[in-house]
């Protein structure tokens, strides 16, 4: 099912792109003839039947060729992994940060849920989590950049990641604005998973044996509270991923989102279709890697899908 997803969406990449752009128009010059169009065609291999296309884009695919740009003719894949020098970082220290907010939020939330305060944090994580995640670097750079003057309001240093502590204080803002967004979001499903655990006979009858509340939460609690969430974690960090290449328009960031983008503007379909591949295969992979650690974590699901198996040898 992954490799057929994975196919379907490079298919559907594919077709979607020469149906809606032709990249010889963003080359040629005004007043260009039929001859030159037809020279430009011919240059970047458009000019073929879609079928010769496809066959040749798959060819590709198959040996982790991205091909070539339109724009630049520097190869896309390596492109790819430079860039990923800023989208990369961006997305784990966002999702590191918006864990740290929505583990002990979410918690909070489902254990005061009958006060007052309880209730008012749930509400904020629910605000918080529907604000577009550009409106909030906006905000932000305009009361911490702009008015405070504490960070930088865009930019990435020339160097890298040759200094560290000039390129993390750079991505700070990206990263706070991506992680109050991903962290508002993910706090709900943390405490939707604690009420559930908690409403649960086994943590009654562990209670009811002597334990304490944290004792029963830890042993009985927390690995059967963990398993719906490991999915959740999985869509969070492929959200958090889409959001930093998001982001990283609005703070002028270096990475996998100025290449999309400007891959769209100038109709260069290697780049886009090459951004597009890797990322719909991040997402592909990480929700199969939460379906095979959920697998390990609860021994039911290993009994089901054992049990299915002999089911279907039996038939």
């Amino acid at each position: 099912m992954l490799l057929l997803a994975f196919v379907l969406a490079a298919t559907i990449l594919f077709v979607v792109l020469r149906v809606l752009g032709n990249p010889v128009y963003s080359l040629i010059s005004v007043g260009a003839t039929k001859e030159d169009i037809a020279a430009a065609a011919a240059r970047l291999g458009v000019d073929r039947p879609l079928i010769v296309q496809f066959g040749d884009y798959l060819r590709q695919l198959v040996t982790l060729d991205l091909g070539n740009s339109f724009t630049s003719g520097l190869p896309v894949g390596p492109e790819i992994v430079r860039r990923l020098n800023v989208t990369l970082p961006l997305t784990l220290l966002s999702f590191a940060l918006s864990m740290v907010i929505a583990i002990p939020v979410g918690f909070f939330a489902a254990w005061k849920s009958r006060t007052w305060y309880g209730t008012a944090f749930s509400a904020v994580s629910q605000v918080t989590g529907a604000i577009p995640v550009f409106w909030v670097g906006i905000i932000l750079v305009f009361v911490l950049a702009l008015g405070a003057r504490i960070f930088p309001a865009s930019g990435f240093p020339r160097t890298d990641w040759s200094d560290p502590g000039a390129a993390l204080y750079a991505l700070t803002l990206p990263v706070l604005t991506i992680a109050i967004v991903a962290g508002s979001e993910l706090a709900r499903y943390v405490r939707s998973a604690t009420l559930d655990v908690l409403g649960q006979q086994y943590m009654r009858a562990a209670r009811a044996t002597g334990q304490s509340f944290g004792s029963a939460l830890r042993r009985h609690g927390v690995r059967n509270g963990i398993v719906p969430v490991i999915s959740i974690l999985a869509i969070q960090l492929s959200t958090t991923f889409v959001g930093a290449v998001i982001v990283e328009r609005v703070f002028a960031l270096p990475g996998l989102g100025d290449m999309l983008l400007s891959g769209i503007v100038e109709q260069d379909f290697p780049s886009v279709q090459g951004v597009l591949l890797f990322s719909t295969a991040l997402v592909l992979l990480l929700g199969f890697v939460a379906d095979v650690i959920q697998r390990i974590l609860d021994p039911r699901l290993r009994a089901s899908l054992s049990g299915n198996r002999r089911v279907r040898a039996a038939a």
